[in-house]
């Protein structure tokens, strides 16, 4: 959101919107069942990274998708009708998604978890390595949150070689590239080695967020194969789950992106707006933390700046979450993730004060009471 309360557009974004609505050359007819080729293309590049071993090799390929809903729906579908072993489905993020419904309709057993220690009011890096190992053979794991990890290398390679010996297929999502560490690479970097250690896997890659074009809807469904015989067969497969769901994908968005990633000079001007906003979340979360202090609150707020990307934890149990929504009209999740860049210099005092009131009106310990998978 901006200082004024509305979603936030990269500013190169409005640029193009008007070059696409003037530009006579532009055939609007149905694109086809995979999508824009271009879009794609891009897309994939600025995932894997131009020189991708994957994509140098052609074994990596896409899906131009309805959001990244659309893109569980497609890799949902796939994996119930050609991977049969898979009937389990362990999802891990920062927070509660919408993909569990997704394979819970098509008839998988979900299992939820969160980076988040309620208790420790922590980032927990031992969650994932814990989830693999106690992972059914066959499986499915869904990896989402990426840039909260922060695995060591070895911690990565142990989870890595787990995986293969379970024969565990990952599926990767990545709703808000460049928003959580302000770095498009940083990212995504351990897909990379993803790629290098062969594995074969599935990515739902949306760019609505990144972009501030939430209407749009833009997303795609990457597949990395073992090779380019393989990749084919699947990206057959999945053509045909998209007539049955969509058709044909919107494109203006996908025009917009485009139209970006392919001129180096609005992609640098990009960029360089994605910096901007986490830069400026990483100042009010140090101004929410600053502003308890000063009020006295009670418990240690360190854990509000040690967290990365657009939405963190605060640390408040159910009691003071409920206070803050009935008592105070700020509404947030019971698990008390709220989304920073809500927070401006118009509302930052009565948010903090709320705060405090709050926990002093509990008096209880500053921690979540409720797991994420209890909402």
């Amino acid at each position: 959101m901006t200082d004024e309360g509305h979603p936030w557009i990269s500013p190169v974004v409005n640029k193009l919107r008007l070059q696409i609505a003037q530009d006579p050359s532009l055939n609007y007819e149905y694109m086809p069942a995979m999508g824009m080729k271009s879009f794609i293309h891009a897309s994939l590049e600025l995932l894997l990274g131009k020189h991708s071993e994957a994509i140098v090799e052609n074994r990596a390929g896409g899906l131009h998708t309805v959001g990244s809903t659309g893109a569980f729906q497609l890799g949902a579908r796939f994996l119930r009708t050609w991977y049969r072993d898979a009937r389990t489905i362990y999802i891990t993020s920062l927070q509660k998604e919408l993909h569990g419904f997704i394979f819970q309709d098509m008839g998988f057993m979900v299992y939820e978890y969160s980076f988040w220690d309620p208790k420790k009011l922590c980032i927990d890096h031992s969650m994932l390595l814990n989830v693999v190992e106690q992972a059914s053979p066959s499986s499915v794991l869904v990896i989402g949150s990426i840039g909260e990890c922060n695995l060591t290398q070895s911690q990565w390679a142990k989870l890595m070689s787990t995986m293969k010996s379970k024969q565990i297929f990952p599926f990767f999502d990545i709703p808000n590239q460049g928003l959580s560490t302000g770095d498009l690479d940083e990212d995504t970097r351990i897909l990379q080695s993803f790629v290098s250690q062969g594995f074969e896997f599935f990515c739902s890659q949306s760019l609505s967020k990144n972009f501030g074009i939430y209407d749009e809807g833009v997303g795609i469904l990457v597949v990395v194969a073992l090779n380019n015989q393989h990749l084919l067969c699947v990206l057959s497969q999945l053509k045909n789950y998209t007539q049955a769901l969509w058709l044909t994908p919107p494109t203006t968005g996908a025009r917009i992106v485009t139209s970006i990633l392919s001129n180096p000079a609005l992609h640098a001007e990009w960029k360089y707006s994605l910096k901007e906003v986490v830069e400026n979340i990483m100042l009010i979360k140090e101004k929410v933390k600053e502003k308890l202090r000063l009020l006295g609150t009670p418990g240690n707020w360190n854990h509000i700046t040690a967290q990365t990307g657009t939405h963190s934890y605060l640390g408040l149990n159910f009691q003071q979450v409920e206070y803050l929504v009935k008592k105070k009209h700020i509404y947030i999740p019971k698990n008390s993730l709220i989304n920073f860049t809500c927070i401006n210099a118009n509302n930052i005092d009565y948010i903090t004060q709320s705060i405090n009131e709050a926990v002093l009106s509990t008096r209880g310990p500053v921690k979540c009471l409720q797991k994420i998978n209890d909402l």
